[in-house]
Formats: structure tokens, C-alpha cells, sequence
């Protein structure tokens, strides 16, 4: 009798360590998912601030005939493509 309850013992604890080893396994799979998004959405932001960077150094110009000139020659230069 004592060596069927020993052999129940080390079942337990078997069972036990591979259930700590599956845990552990999926903790680390979401993780990573979680590191994943948040790298992405830093990746995110900092192109939106390349963007905006990129935005704010364009001289726009105040004089609106300036403006005109620069929307047609585009327009032209798109038609030429």
C-alpha cells in the first residue's frame, strides 16, 4: 500500500512540473505578443512625428499666387507621369 501512494506522490509532482512548464511557456508567448504591440505602436508614433517633422518644415508660403503657381506646376508634373 505504501508504495502506491508513493508512486501516486511522484505522479502529483510530475504533473505538477509540466503544468508549471506549460504556464510558464504561455506566460512568455504573451510576453511576447504584448512587447510585439506595444514595439508596433511605438513604430507607430514615430513616424508620425517624422510626418509631422516633415509637415512643419514645408514652407507653405502666405502669398496665394505663390500657392497657385506651385499647385498648377504640380498638377502639370502629374499629368506628365
Amino acid at each position: 500500500m505504501g508504495f502506491g501512494l508513493a508512486l501516486i506522490g511522484r505522479f502529483k509532482i510530475w504533473l505538477y512540473a509540466a503544468g508549471a512548464i506549460v504556464v510558464a511557456l504561455g506566460a512568455a508567448y504573451f510576453r511576447g505578443k504584448s512587447d510585439e504591440a506595444e514595439a508596433e505602436h511605438e513604430r507607430e508614433l514615430n513616424e508620425y512625428v517624422e510626418t509631422r517633422k516633415r509637415m512643419d518644415t514645408v514652407d507653405s508660403g502666405s502669398d496665394s499666387d505663390a500657392s497657385r503657381a506651385w499647385l498648377r506646376a504640380r498638377q502639370q508634373s502629374e499629368r506628365d507621369l
